[in-house]
């Protein structure tokens, strides 16, 4: 039997509220059944998520599937806060078996100051805005094992001074190392902006849902996170009917 490819969603109960998840898995669920691709959701959590965060434990996703008795290809990491179109083409065959991630530089001096509060971990590490890239859609494959173990080994050293970070620095948490650790290890493959769409009001394109139009993969970040749960469920009515039951 062929292994397929797996989007891998990460949503354990705890620290914040995620009830928008079930808009996310409407679009996710109806998309990977359309394409024969295999759905995993976390939602239980590997350790306690007010010391590990929820964006750190989904690098063991390789390591969870192989524990579940499940063959895979290529697993795809989405953020529970997105929300793919019914006619998204399927980005597994647009990757060329690379590491496959989407430019996140809307927020300039967010991304600027988080490499900056990053870089004493990676002294030899020149890491640019331009390169940057958002942790909420990653596309990865068996060769990057070590990647991920990499990532987990860098939690586990570094765990007191990273909870400090995202405590006072607050710009993000595994995103930058992620960051850091894939530009010094491994080849990076930029698909779509379409393939995360980001930033909706810094872009103009929420209040009229322009966004539908202009992406494929529709990630409900860079506002008030108050109004995430409401957008996404005025997303969802206005278009679910392009979503066969």
């Amino acid at each position: 039997m062929k292994n397929k490819n797996v989007v891998f969603i990460t949503s354990i109960p705890g620290e914040v509220d995620t009830s928008y998840q079930q808009y996310c898995f409407n679009t996710w669920k109806w998309w990977c059944k359309k394409n024969d691709i295999e759905l995993f959701h976390l939602n239980e959590p590997l350790t306690d998520v007010k010391y590990m965060k929820p964006t750190w434990q989904r690098w063991y996703s390789l390591e969870i599937l192989e524990s579940n008795g499940i063959e895979y290809n290529q697993v795809a990491m989405v953020d529970v806060d997105t929300m793919i179109k019914w006619d998204s083409p399927n980005f597994f065959d647009l990757t060329d078996n690379k590491f496959s991630v989407c430019v996140d530089n809307d927020n300039i001096g967010w991304v600027k100051q988080s490499i900056d509060g990053y870089k004493h971990f990676f002294k030899n590490v020149e890491l640019d805005w331009e390169g940057y890239f958002n942790c909420g859609f990653v596309v990865l494959n068996k060769k990057h094992k070590n990647l991920c173990k990499n990532i987990v080994n860098f939690w586990k050293k570094n765990d007191n001074e990273l909870i400090n970070l995202q405590t006072n620095l607050r710009k993000g948490t595994d995103q930058t190392p992620v960051n850091y650790m894939a530009k010094r290890d491994i080849e990076i493959n930029y698909l779509s902006k379409k393939f995360n769409l980001t930033h909706f009001n810094r872009k103009e394109i929420l209040n009229d849902f322009s966004f539908v139009d202009c992406g494929y993969v529709w990630h409900f970040n860079g506002f008030e996170k108050s109004w995430r749960c409401e957008i996404m469920k005025q997303t969802w009515e206005k278009i679910k009917d392009n979503y066969e039951n």
